[in-house]
């Protein structure tokens, strides 16, 4: 990947919405790297991309993406949680995490994925 495009990775487990952020995204000039549906290809993956950012949708048909948040945030990857959840339904270690809540709309996540970026 060249330095000038900027990659998200993303994982979202419901398909229409999946490819409503990947087109969202590509749009606004990102590289996308997947959609991920599943924890398995959602681990397995974030252990081999180092993307500029991650949208991570939090629950993925009832587990949970934190290994793959754990995963990038280790490596200094900024990562935002898609949820219908709360902060405070969170685990504490992710509550700080930058969080758009569902249902969000393509000005909101192509806003909050630009400050990520700025804010590296």
């Amino acid at each position: 990947m060249n330095d000038g495009q900027r990659s998200v990775f993303v994982v979202e487990d419901e398909y229409l919405l999946a490819i409503q952020i990947q087109d969202d995204l590509l749009a606004a000039g990102f590289a996308v790297i997947g959609p991920f549906t599943s924890l398995r290809s959602s681990i397995a993956a974030a252990k081999r991309e180092t993307p500029q950012a991650a949208t991570l949708d939090v629950n993925l048909n009832g587990e949970f993406v934190y290994p793959v948040a754990d995963e990038f945030l280790a490596r200094g990857v900024p990562v935002l949680l898609l949820t219908g959840y709360a902060a405070s339904d969170l685990p504490e270690q992710y509550r700080s995490l930058p969080r758009l809540a569902k249902p969000f709309n393509s000005r909101d996540l192509i806003r909050t994925v630009e400050g990520l970026l700025a804010g590296r």
